[in-house]
């Protein structure tokens, strides 16, 4: 059955003046004339028998139709050239993996150890891609995605790789020379919050004894990226977990204030798509990362 999908060009002309709202520099972005341009838009009119542009005078503006279009559209062209480059990079190759991850982890602790993987599969290309909150991996070319919570996740299976124990810490620059309940001042001055872990501050004051509080005060930030540069910044007293902030304690912009820790509830797993569980690639991937779990055990 032959489909109704209108032409290429067409659909680039309309997709970059929606963009645009302008004929001349949708003509100037695709190196065609603004006539070429205007004539592949009223094709696409034609075929599709709905009007996308109101145009008074020499002003042009999507209708409601055609704004919705334009939104869906560009979303199956940025999808389209994903797949022709992941296509494209698979050319010679051992293949290739799409990983998920979240920012902070994906950046700090996944992504530095790639290169073992690299050493015994040079020829596999590991893409990364920052995802914060969990996704259906139909409808995705996701392969694998490191995540944070519990090991449910519908339609795919979980490996766990390990816990999270968080311990305060802040920048030196907040620290004052008495060190004799320097702690709890600097928790009331002003805690610093991970949206992802809001019941964390309560777990760590009441196992150490400090019940007086307002637990829920202070700044929230969406990612531990952004909760470890408030930190530094001398903005407050954060929790969190030595393996994300190694560089940082290393360099002394931050220092850990006690080394009583709080288990975080939940852990980190590398959950995958229950029909792909089998594949060689993916088993090679899941298989080195558990091997990098434990020397990251072992080395805790």
């Amino acid at each position: 059955m032959r489909r109704r999908i209108p032409s290429m060009n067409a659909l680039l002309a309309f997709e970059a003046t929606a963009r645009h709202e302008s004929i001349t520099r949708a003509a100037n972005e695709l190196s065609l004339t603004e006539s070429a341009v205007s004539r592949q838009i009223s094709l696409l009119e034609d075929h599709l028998s709905v009007r996308l542009f109101n145009r008074v005078k020499k002003r042009l503006s999507l209708t409601r139709a055609g704004r919705a279009y334009a939104n869906d559209i560009s979303r199956t062209l940025e999808r389209l050239e994903r797949d022709t480059l992941k296509v494209m990079s698979l050319e010679g190759a051992g293949g290739n993996l799409e990983i998920a991850a979240l920012p902070t982890v994906g950046s700090s602790w996944l992504v530095p150890r790639l290169s073992s993987f690299y050493e015994q599969h040079p020829d596999v290309t590991i893409n990364v891609s920052a995802r914060s909150e969990r996704f259906l991996f139909d409808g995705t070319d996701i392969d694998g995605a490191l995540c944070f919570g519990d090991a449910n996740w519908p339609g795919a299976l979980s490996d766990f790789l390990f816990e999270e124990d968080l311990v305060p810490v802040a920048s030196p620059k907040i620290l004052t020379g008495r060190r004799s309940g320097q702690l709890e001042r600097l928790i009331r001055t002003r805690m610093l919050h991970l949206k992802t872990r809001p019941g964390a501050w309560q777990a760590w004051c009441l196992a150490n004894g400090l019940s007086d509080l307002n637990f829920m005060s202070g700044p929230r930030f969406e990612i531990q990226a952004m909760l470890i540069g408030a930190a530094c910044a001398g903005q407050g007293v954060a929790l969190l977990p030595e393996f994300l902030i190694e560089a940082e304690l290393r360099s002394g912009a931050l220092k850990i204030l006690s080394d009583k820790a709080v288990r975080s509830k939940g852990a980190y797993y590398f959950a995958y798509p229950e029909w792909r569980a089998d594949e060689p690639l993916l088993k090679h991937f899941r298989t080195w990362l558990q091997d990098q779990v434990r020397l990251f055990r072992g080395a805790e």
